[in-house]
């Protein structure tokens, strides 16, 4: 007998071994471009509200200065991302992150500018996009199982999902930690073989649930293209 198992697994983020960055010697270039920055916004008294943007953008250099910029010129796109992980992990709002993010943009775009770089140092990414992915994700795996009743179905079932889980981690990036969250559901496939074109699992989806499914494929299919 066949069955589709739906396996569930998490997708979490863990902290990276960073430097305390207050701790971070910052090469003199690196303040200059800070000061200079903030006098040239039209009201730099508003950008302090959220954290104090002095403080920001100066741990922001010096995160990418700890990751191995050593010139204005050094830093890059993926250095942002990087200190807004930093900042998400220990605690900052998304919406708030959101807000530094606009700001951290356009200064990396002015360092870029400082060191006579003309391209876009975000070179067209979607930063709204890339910061959905700080939150922890799930993926759901239908999965055909050969077994003679429910209760054998699930038991493997389980089984795979620790090993599909442990497949995962073995080739995931540092910082990321997959977990086997558990067997959602076990159905029987209804058939004496198996078919082309045989439908194995289908369900009802709200058009909440469909358009989170389709923003998620977008992000997918966006980060494999990386």
């Amino acid at each position: 007998m066949w069955w589709t198992a739906s396996l569930l697994f998490c997708n979490k983020r863990i902290e990276p071994e960073v430097h305390d960055l207050e701790t971070v010697r910052l090469p003199e270039i690196f303040h200059i471009a800070v000061q200079e920055f903030l006098r040239l916004m039209e009201s730099p008294q508003k950008w302090r509200v959220l954290w104090g943007w002095e403080r920001l953008l100066t741990n922001f250099c010096r995160y990418a200065v700890a990751q191995g910029a050593s010139k204005l010129g050094d830093c890059h796109y993926e250095h942002l991302l990087g200190f807004l992980e930093h900042r998400y992990l220990h605690g900052i709002r998304k919406s708030r992150l959101k807000e530094e993010a606009k700001v951290l943009s356009e200064f990396l775009r002015f360092l870029w500018a400082q060191a006579g770089k003309m391209e876009d140092p975000l070179e067209g990414e979607d930063l709204d996009e890339d910061l959905d992915w700080l939150d922890e994700w799930f993926e759901e795996s239908i999965v055909l199982i050969q077994a003679n009743d429910e209760k054998e179905a699930l038991e493997k079932a389980e089984a795979l999902g620790e090993q599909i889980a442990f497949e995962h981690q073995r080739e995931a990036n540092f910082g990321v930690r997959w977990e086997f969250v558990g067997v959602l559901s076990v159905y029987e496939v209804l058939g004496e073989e198996l078919l082309d074109g045989m439908e194995i699992f289908s369900r009802f989806l709200t058009g909440k649930e469909a358009k989170m499914l389709m923003k998620a494929y977008r992000l997918a299919r966006k980060a494999k293209r990386a």
